[in-house]
């Protein structure tokens, strides 16, 4: 009897770990998907600029609405690449769970790309909500970070990186320069892990 309700525990546990699994790969392949999708939208809307066939977008919809695509509900304002990790992500307006569990969050009130002041920056580092910075922190100083609106390409250079608690926001703070801050979590979660920037001249 004792063998029989073990086995039955075992085939349970196995399920909900087969389960687990499948859902973290779904998601990943979701996002993914959404992303492919943001990127291509955005870089769509940029060769048809340089192609004359339509005009440049106004203010508002650079640095607020950005490129729209009826494929999700998510508008990417910008790219963000770091050619150190590999990376190449699209950037959408805001940090809630819906736009940052599919894309890098830009956080509001901050400055806007190539602005004097913090472009501050949000994005995943785990298997089931995101993989955008898990590998932010590999970045040394002098690497680049690279974010191409709709109207110019951006080049910041690392200056180093922290770690914060999670009431520590001051990391968000404006500056007198262009700067860059990207946030993410400690691999235990329970921490931030801070990348900053400087516009190159």
């Amino acid at each position: 009897m004792k063998n029989r309700i073990f086995r039955i525990i075992g085939i349970f546990l196995l399920i909900v770990g087969l389960s687990s699994i499948s859902y973290g790969l779904f998601n990943k392949w979701k996002t993914s998907k959404v992303q492919e999708n943001l990127i291509n939208d955005f870089e769509t809307v940029m060769k048809n600029m340089e192609e004359g066939k339509i005009a440049a977008p106004e203010e508002k919809a650079i640095t607020g609405e950005g490129t729209s695509t009826s494929k999700v509900n998510i508008t990417p304002i910008a790219l963000l690449e770091i050619p150190k990790i590999n990376l190449k992500v699209a950037v959408a307006e805001g940090t809630t769970d819906d736009i940052i569990s599919q894309a890098v969050g830009h956080f509001k009130g901050t400055a806007k790309p190539g602005e004097v002041g913090n472009f501050a920056l949000v994005g995943h580092r785990n298997f089931t909500t995101g993989e955008f910075f898990l590998k932010i922190d590999k970045l040394k100083p002098g690497d680049d970070i690279i974010v191409t609106t709709v109207d110019k390409t951006y080049t910041y250079k690392i200056t180093g990186q922290e770690t914060v608690n999670p009431q520590d926001v001051h990391v968000l703070n404006p500056t007198k320069t262009p700067t860059i801050t990207l946030v993410t979590c400690s691999l235990s979660g329970k921490q931030r892990l801070i990348v900053k920037g400087e516009l190159a001249q």
